[in-house]
């Protein structure tokens, strides 16, 4: 397809007022391809044509197009000019809607770690360090990361930044780190389903505790300690999955004291994705001799990169670096290398910034359209909690979403399998589809099945 494409001046100019030029026009021809008015494999008007619609510099628009082509937004043919290389055609696309996954949709961060594994290819030295064990990382690696943790606010200067292949590997060390079998380890009555299989291997014993507005409820937690002794609570405080409570500073404070008056220490998982806005240093900041602090880059860029890191207690770190040399000689180096050359690139940032509008502007459409209908749920980073009302039944509710081709989480799936759940709702995620379109597609499809609800649900129980 080569229809000719024509810039919108005017557009152009608003983008151009905040920023270089060239940053400026390479955000049009991004917005353009996002939308559709340019498709995969047409053919981009030739610089100098471009150059003289905006009334800009070539070298402007030259400068734009390499951009683009950096952020795999469109390749350029020898002799033949410069094409839409991003496929944003539906086929792919209008198989299933996947709300189940919590996951970012990708807006660039393939292009970022292409980029860094062509530097990297680039480097002999440094790609023959990556091919040997090294138990905690290469010495570059510690350094960056601490820095890096620093520059967020964390008073890490005497620890070691612990890697892991993701933060499941490294709630499995902590709890194997502390616990013996038959140990108490306490949780929100909904949490993530990985804790439990970690407990489950490791033959842990696990009780929920109800949550309210400012998180744990810390009457009923204490009232657990007060009968048997307790070895560790796993919270999630700064975005709760999948309820979506953020913990009050006044409830942290309390928790902390309980964990110090009854002895048992926390794992404080930082995994859930907060707007920049609303997230906030960790518990681990206020006591590092009682808290285990575990986080990854999962949910902030890529899942399948498999980046995890703890800061733990001093006086555990080498034990819990030894829990995780006992499961793997070495965590793998290159996904360490390759995210802190993402981090050091300059469209690390670029793509934070795309993917936290893309979620503002996703939370704010299927809010609309809940409540259209009356309904209400709880939003927060890449999660909706929907509490359903009694007429509604969570399973025929997911029952008819899978109908119209959209995958949802039921809260039972948060339980623990070994406790009643009598709580009822459905968890939606943000960031399965890829595409802006998809993501409308599939709220199309919602609006399906909530308008199909309100006119059965008096017969639905």
């Amino acid at each position: 397809m080569n229809t000719i494409w024509e810039p919108d001046g005017e557009l152009f100019l608003r983008l151009a007022a905040t920023k270089p030029k060239y940053m400026a026009l390479a955000e049009l021809i991004e917005q353009s391809i996002d939308n559709k008015q340019l498709t995969f494999d047409q053919r981009l008007p030739a610089q100098r044509t471009l150059a003289d619609a905006l009334q800009i510099t070539h070298g402007t628009v030259t400068r734009a197009y390499v951009l683009l082509e950096l952020r795999g937004y469109v390749r350029a043919k020898l002799g033949a000019g410069t094409y839409v290389s991003k496929d944003n055609s539906l086929l792919h696309e209008l198989q299933v809607s996947d709300l189940a996954a919590s996951v970012q949709p990708l807006m660039g961060q393939d292009s970022i770690i292409a980029k860094a594994m062509q530097d990297l290819s680039q480097s002999h030295t440094e790609l023959a360090e990556l091919m040997t064990y090294k138990l905690n990382g290469l010495p570059r690696h510690q350094r960056f990361f601490r820095d890096w943790l620093l520059q967020r606010g964390f008073a890490c200067e005497q620890h070691d930044v612990i890697f892991t292949q993701g933060a499941q590997q490294g709630i499995y060390s902590c709890l194997s780190t502390l616990c013996e079998p038959g140990d108490l380890v306490i949780h929100e009555t909904l949490t993530y389903p990985g804790f439990f299989k970690a407990c489950n291997n490791l033959r842990l014993c696990t009780k929920g505790v109800a949550l309210n507005e400012q998180g744990i409820d810390l009457v009923q937690l204490e009232s657990i300690c007060q009968s048997q002794p307790v070895k560790a609570i796993y919270i999630t405080p700064n975005c709760q999955n999948p309820t979506n409570v953020r913990y009050s500073e006044e409830t942290l404070q309390a928790l902390l004291a309980l964990s110090r008056k009854y002895h048992f220490f926390i794992l404080e998982d930082d995994v859930n994705y907060c707007l920049p806005e609303n997230w906030r240093l960790p518990l681990w900041q206020k006591a590092p001799d009682r808290v285990f602090y575990l986080a990854s880059f999962s949910k902030y860029f890529s899942g399948g990169l498999r980046a995890g890191y703890m800061l733990t207690p001093l006086l555990w770190q080498q034990q819990v670096i030894n829990t995780v040399h006992a499961q793997c000689w070495s965590v793998s180096m290159m996904n360490f290398e390759l995210m802190m050359r993402a981090l050091q690139s300059k469209e690390y940032q670029y793509n934070q910034c795309k993917l936290e509008e893309e979620l503002r502007y996703r939370q704010e459409c299927f809010d609309k359209v809940l409540r259209q209908y009356g309904f209400e749920a709880a939003f927060f980073g890449l999660n909706i909690c929907w509490h359903l009302p009694d007429n509604l039944n969570m399973h025929y509710v997911a029952g008819q979403f899978k109908a119209q081709s959209v995958e949802v989480r039921t809260l039972d799936v948060f339980a623990s399998p070994h406790e009643i759940c009598d709580i009822n709702g459905i968890r939606f995620t943000l960031g399965g589809p890829t595409t802006r379109e998809a993501f409308e597609f599939a709220m199309a499809r919602v609006d399906k099945v909530l308008q199909d609800l309100l006119v059965s649900s008096d017969v639905v129980i």
